[in-house]
């Protein structure tokens, strides 16, 4: 409910500040600023903190540059051709990904919930989309 409220509260602000960029930036810094205070009370080990030249930094740079920097700036994008409501709905997409991926990939066993909910989020999305395309056809009746 709180992301749903934060693509609202983002399509408000992108009527007013169009640069896309900024958008991106600000929400990145108010992200990282509240991580690092719910990082500094899950774990107050300072050595934990420290990054190696490992695999730890690489996730880390790839989780900054691409889910972060990219991953918002396209939110943003689209938001600004689509609208809230289509961004919205397509986040429960997500899910089904996850599953499919981590099946794939990391040979985990899908069970018959997670196949009965992909069909329930894919439905949802498909009702939607298909009663948006009906009330963009309607046209209003005029007095």
């Amino acid at each position: 409910m709180i992301w749903s409220l934060w693509i609202t509260l983002q399509a408000a602000r992108m009527k007013e500040y169009s640069n896309k960029m900024l958008v991106t930036v600000t929400q990145s810094v108010f992200s990282t600023l509240q991580l690092f205070v719910v990082a500094a009370v899950a774990e107050r080990d300072i050595s934990r903190w420290k990054l190696g030249l490992d695999f730890c930094l690489l996730a880390v740079l790839y989780n900054g540059f691409v889910v972060a920097g990219i991953c918002n700036y396209l939110q943003v994008w689209f938001m600004e051709m689509k609208g809230p409501v289509f961004l919205a709905m397509w986040f429960p997409l997500c899910f089904v990904l996850t599953i499919l991926c981590s099946s794939f990939f990391l040979g985990e066993m899908v069970h018959l919930g997670s196949i009965l909910g992909g069909i329930l989020l894919i439905g949802g999305l498909y009702s939607v989309l298909w009663a948006k395309s009906k009330e963009t056809k309607i046209e209003p009746s005029t007095m």
